[in-house]
């Protein structure tokens, strides 16, 4: 059995879904979910949900006895094993380790995986698994079609949020600059040969509304109507992407399946620990 602890936003669940749903199948093992995360949530950091129940996952939530099984198979000598790895080696395996696809048996997975590394030899299987369950509603139908519909759409992801009002995340994330979403747009300007379809998406639309204004044919696609989940497939649907240094528009451009789509991503994911995210956007994809 393969256990996986989940946290995070919903970016960082896919990836860490991913991770351990590409190892469950490589080890023909039952994956299973420990989301005590989200039922200890602390009141000082920002608050996280469960997220991946809108999708068609292949994975069971676990009990808590299980969860301690798995997790301290030797009692007392596993918890002080664990406390050590986490607290003072910081294993968050953010990059890249071959050691994790590789691993058999009963496993407890608890990390980031923020890579494409950890499941892109299981690509159609995740992509099939992150379908939504549920119908649209009529205002996300509406703009799947107009999306759809349009020439040379690109989604445009501006991530503020946590990234300017919490001073940990300020201080770690940092936020794109309008200068990279400028440049970002001139780069897929040059590259289509004709003016493309903006389709913006952000947790502060309104500042975006106001302090972001482009030369193109733009729709502010945010709004509260509209949950997470549902615009990452409106982002999927676009051509093309300028994604912020976020997990969450990371994943709206990769399950955009198309070869040819360009996607623009920030060179310097972090402020802070840089090495930590040196595998987070593929190479295929253009860094500034």
């Amino acid at each position: 059995m393969i256990l996986l602890k989940l946290k995070g936003g919903l970016g960082n669940q896919l990836f860490q879904y991913a991770c351990g749903r590409a190892l469950s199948i490589r080890n023909n093992e039952e994956l299973k979910l420990d989301i005590t995360e989200y039922s200890n949530n602390n009141t000082t950091d920002v608050v996280r949900h469960y997220s991946l129940s809108h999708f068609n996952i292949k994975a069971t939530i676990v009990a808590v006895k299980e969860i301690e099984k798995m997790k301290y198979p030797h009692g007392f000598i596993s918890k002080v094993a664990r406390a050590f790895r986490t607290k003072v080696r910081r294993e968050f395996y953010i990059n890249f380790n071959p050691n994790i696809i590789k691993r058999k048996g009963n496993i407890y997975l608890d990390g980031f995986f923020q890579t494409e590394k950890y499941f892109i030899d299981k690509e159609k299987e995740i992509r099939r698994d992150l379908t939504l369950k549920s119908r649209l509603n009529t205002k996300v139908k509406e703009l799947s079609e107009k999306i759809t519909n349009a020439q040379r759409s690109v989604s445009l992801h501006v991530r503020r949020g946590d990234y300017v009002n919490h001073p940990v995340s300020n201080k770690y994330n940092g936020t794109c600059s309008v200068e990279y979403y400028r440049c970002a747009l001139d780069i897929i300007t040059k590259k289509v040969g004709a003016i493309p379809k903006i389709f913006i998406f952000s947790d502060d639309i309104d500042w975006v509304r106001e302090n972001m204004p482009f030369p193109y044919p733009t729709t502010y696609v945010s709004s509260p109507e509209i949950k997470d989940y549902e615009e990452l497939h409106l982002m999927s649907l676009c051509h093309h992407h300028i994604i912020a240094n976020s997990s969450f528009s990371w994943w709206g451009a990769w399950l955009d399946p198309r070869s040819d789509k360009i996607v623009v991503a920030p060179k310097r994911w972090t402020l802070k620990n840089v090495s930590r995210h040196r595998d987070t956007v593929p190479s295929s994809w253009i860094k500034i």
